[in-house]
């Protein structure tokens, strides 16, 4: 899965417009050669957020479901776990109207600014009921 995830991460960035990932798995990854933690560098400096979704036996194993909340959070993207196939329909409403419904704002960061990982946090001075879902950050690489 963390090999698959960091190629497909890799694919979608030289490609314009808008773009999401959605994972789906039903277990802890077992085959890549990249670690967990690899996967999520590398997604958190992609441009594309990753919604997760956990079935089968994905559910009784917390260690993944935060790894896959990690996953998704530091993208801007949602975790789901699902139990029922019939609730997939509410996990892809959720996911469109996350799509249809964000915001996208730019900044330049300063000249003087040194490569790596910047974190970054966005507030709302008047939230009125609002929440702010974001990246966690950029890279200047």
């Amino acid at each position: 899965m963390y090999d698959a995830l960091v190629r497909v991460n890799r694919n979608l960035a030289g490609r314009a417009g808008k773009k999401a990932i959605v994972v789906f798995t039903d277990g802890s990854d077992n085959q890549s050669v990249l670690t967990a933690e690899t996967a999520i560098a590398r997604a958190r400096q992609a441009a594309a957020p990753i919604y997760t979704i956990a079935q089968g036996s994905a559910l009784r194993d917390s260690g993944l479901l935060d790894q896959l909340a990690r996953i998704s959070k530091s993208t801007g993207g949602l975790p789901f776990a699902i139990h029922e196939p019939a609730e997939i329909l509410h996990v892809f409403d959720s996911v469109s109207r996350d799509l249809t419904h964000g915001y996208l704002f730019t900044f330049q960061p300063p000249a003087d600014q040194s490569g790596g990982w910047h974190k970054i946090k966005v507030t709302l001075s008047a939230p009125r009921g609002r929440t702010v879902r974001a990246r966690e950050g950029y890279s200047l690489e």
